[in-house]
């Protein structure tokens, strides 16, 4: 291994007129909270990502590669495990070291880190920024002299140089190999690095002439990288700000793309930013809300942003959401159907439409044309898993949800052609012929291969929604067919798979000889009697019923699983049952939310209520999830109870900046994937789909608006709701006479349909008018709506 030294010599000016420590004062930013140093963060762009703690520093973090998720990634590479910052002052020989930053601040799209050396009077404010569309990482110091006389400072960034393939690497024969100095280019300032075996390249560059190169050293890390030595002398006057900025961007193809992009990236930073920066407004002004709940509007907002952060556009792959943060930075079908539905009015499309095509693409390849959908693929484009028996449902179930608020027939035929091939995989999959498929549902837990029932909840929507678009697409005799088999199954999912005892639905429908293997499994691997004891006598008396035969039910409930949620979320549940398990949820929800496998919950209740206690090896045991809780939020507004909903949700939020600014925890609060995309769930679906009410279908040009608002909000608002090619506005307030609505469209010839609910007299533009079936038909681009009760 060998040593690179770059020395570059420059005198620094009072601060320039463009910096990025300027620059994002004006973004909408959180602070890092005090002893949260060791907890993740990420600056993102959609080619390039660098993830690092709040300290400044990058730890070795992840599982999927152990300890390489963390640092800066091109996928399908990495580029830097990451970078250290030390300090000279040339005039006294005092030597300071940036390793713990005194002040950590997230931005919607950088990231800050503040040193104050008080000693040599001194501060220095990195702000990291990676633009649209480019691989490149800009890192910028800014100096601030804070004495009396002039300073000569020499800064020396030492970067560990760690080019590795991402996960499955070797399915597509990227076997890792050293790293080496390639050349130093003295004209662009810029050292190449390479890995010795394969096309896997990284540059480094610094803004200035005068740069010289040194040599190399071994990397602390302990795998096959090297580390580079860059150290550049500046002078900063007293009172004024310096600035040196560092650019860091590699390929898969060769340098000369690498000075490309950062020669791009150092002559149109200002306009690279201010692109950024106006685009992330732009985010903002979509599906804008007021609302009287600050800590809501914050959550709502952040979302936005962090969704944003997850968009990866990778060569020879294309460009999709990936899961999370970080060791899910790759495509998997399930999150991608839980948080689309979230995110339609919030965002343009065209996400959708390149992560679906990306999933089809994949899945003709691994699984063939049967229609049905991977799990998990790589950004090297290896598949990891061929697909659990819930997913491919709900891709065609999401792909309905994208086409309402779209209005995109080509969209439509595409996902009903696949999802008639699905159709018929899917019932070689009832080798019983009893109408459930069989096989590995939601729940990964070892075992749970029976007849599951968030399969057959998402069988059962899936059907109905294939019924919807067979209709739309006029194949009537189809329509019918899969109507009718929807209904059959959901009536058959509510007779057979309720278990009076538990007042739940069960988890799964097995043989008795299963269910007791399964049962002896929970026993030995989920059940501790210092911890949950409860479930010992559950798990005993259920065991012992079903051997001496007096256990009547037709399903078993042993994990307690949060999927057992699933018919009340799709408001498949009788009502009489949802009301029943709604009353007995509690038992399974802490100040963070719901138990993933609420089998784990502890006699007391508030023993997980703290940071996550979790085991050596990564795994979701005792896991507490915002998604869990999402999903029963979404379920109690689809029985009409939004105050029931909103608690559900601000349960959630306690979560949110927890742990990382402006983000929530995959495991509440504070495990697994810092930026988790299907969180934004519970925010988005209760407040859009169910408090305004908004349920469009483009294709029509109609939009039904059914409002129901938690009874302690007298206003809220939202703005350019992205409908087709058609923005909704609403504005609503309540007075003592009743309800007002302000209700906007971009487009004419467009209907709103507003339910108005019991009413005495209903006035739309000042006009008298009766409802048909509750509902006033609006037709106007501006209505403004009274409704005296």
């Amino acid at each position: 291994m060998a040593v690179l030294i770059m020395a570059i010599s420059s005198t620094a000016r009072p601060q320039s007129k463009f910096s990025l420590q300027q620059a994002s004062g004006r973004l909408p930013h959180l602070f890092g909270k005090k002893n949260n140093d060791r907890y993740l963060c990420v600056t993102a762009g959609d080619r390039l990502y660098a993830i690092g703690n709040q300290a400044g520093n990058f730890p070795s973090v992840g599982f999927h590669v152990p300890g390489q998720m963390g640092g800066i990634w091109q996928h399908p590479i990495k580029l830097l495990n990451g970078f250290r910052l030390t300090l000279t002052d040339s005039n006294t020989g005092v030597v300071a070291h940036a390793d713990t930053c005194d002040h950590f601040v997230t931005c919607s799209f950088t990231t800050q880190y503040s040193y104050q050396f008080p000693q040599e009077q001194l501060s220095v404010t990195r702000t990291d920024f990676v633009p649209d569309g480019m691989p490149v990482l800009v890192v910028e110091y800014a100096l601030t002299n804070n004495g009396n006389a002039d300073k000569d400072i020499t800064l020396q960034l030492a970067a560990d140089v760690n080019l590795m393939p991402v996960w499955l690497g070797e399915r597509s024969g990227m076997i890792d190999t050293t790293d080496a100095l390639l050349s130093y280019d003295k004209e662009t300032g810029t050292v190449f690095f390479k890995d010795n075996n394969n096309p896997w390249y990284a540059g480094i560059s610094a803004e200035g002439r005068h740069i010289d190169f040194k040599g190399t050293q071994p990397s602390p890390y302990p795998d096959k990288g090297i580390t580079g030595n860059l150290s550049a002398l500046i002078h900063v006057a007293k009172g004024a700000t310096a600035l040196l900025r560092f650019y860091i961007s590699g390929s898969i193809k060769n340098k000369a793309e690498i000075q490309v992009n950062i020669a791009k990236a150092k002559k149109m930073l200002p306009q690279l930013f201010l692109a950024k920066e106006r685009r992330y407004q732009q985010l903002e002004e979509n599906a804008k809300i007021d609302i009287p709940d600050t800590a809501l509007t914050e959550a709502y907002q952040w979302g936005k942003y962090s969704s944003d952060w997850l968009v990866r556009d990778v060569p020879g792959m294309g460009r999709a959401m990936s899961a999370g943060l970080p060791d899910y930075p790759w495509f998997f079908s399930n999150d991608q159907a839980a948080t689309f539905p979230a995110l339609t009015g919030t965002i343009q499309p065209g996400i959708f439409y390149s992560s679906w095509k990306m999933l089809k693409q994949l899945s003709y390849k691994t699984n063939g044309d049967n229609g049905s959908i991977i799990h998990e693929a790589s950004t090297n484009g290896a598949v990891y898993a061929t697909g659990r028996m819930e997913e491919s449902q709900l891709h065609i179930i999401t792909a309905w949800d994208i086409f309402k608020w779209t209005g995109d027939m080509e969209f439509l035929a595409i996902n009903y052609a696949q999802g008639q091939k699905l159709w018929k995989w899917l019932q070689e999959h009832d080798t019983n012929h009893n109408g459930y498929i069989e096989g590995y549902g939601g729940v990964e837990i070892a075992g749970l291969n029976a007849e599951m029932l968030d399969v057959q909840v998402a069988t059962q929507r899936f059907l109905e929604v294939m019924g919807n678009m067979a209709t739309i697409l006029k194949d009537t005799k189809a329509a019918g067919n899969y109507h009718e088999k929807a209904e059959q199954l959901r009536k058959n999912i509510n007779r057979d798979w309720w278990v009076p005892g538990e007042k739940r639905y069960a988890d799964f429908i097995s043989s008795k000889e299963k269910a007791i293997d399964i049962i002896d499994s929970a026993l030995a691997n989920r059940v501790h009697p210092d911890r949950n004891s409860w479930a010992l006598q559950k798990l005993t008396a259920l065991k012992t019923s079903i051997l001496d035969n007096t256990y009547t039910a037709k399903g078993y409930v042993v994990y307690y699983n949060s999927s057992g949620i699933g018919p009340l979320e799709e408001g498949s549940a009788d009502t009489v049952k949802a009301l029943q398990a709604f009353q007995q949820i509690g038992l399974f929800t802490n100040k963070f939310g719901m138990y993933i496998s609420g089998i784990e919950r502890p006699d007391d209740i508030h023993m997980d209520e703290g940071s996550f206690k979790h085991d050596k090896e990564f795994n979701y045991n005792r896991a507490v999830m915002p998604a869990a809780i999402a999903n029963l939020a979404i379920a109690v507004c689809r029985y009409g109870n939004p105050d029931t909903a909103l608690q559900y949700i601000h349960t959630m939020l306690h979560s949110f900046s927890f742990a990382t600014p402006g983000t929530m925890y995959e495991v509440s609060p504070d495990y697994g994937m810092f930026v988790q995309a299907w969180n934004i769930r519970g925010v988005n679906i209760p407040l859009i789909h169910y408090f305004f009410g908004i349920d469009p279908l483009a294709y029509k040009k109609e939009i039904t608006l059914r409002p129901g608002f938690p009874s302690a909000w007298k206003y809220a608002s939202i703005k350019n709701v992205i409908i087709g090619d058609n923005l909704l506005s609403v504005n609503y307030h309540t007075t003592t006479a009743g309800n007002e609505y302000i209700i906007t469209t971009t487009r004419p010839q467009w209907t709103v349909k507003l339910y108005v609910g019991p009413y005495r007299t209903v006035l739309v533009n000042g006009k008298n008018v009766r409802p048909e079936n509750g509902c006033v038909i609006l037709k106007e681009k501006l209505n403004k709506v009274r409704v005296i009760a």
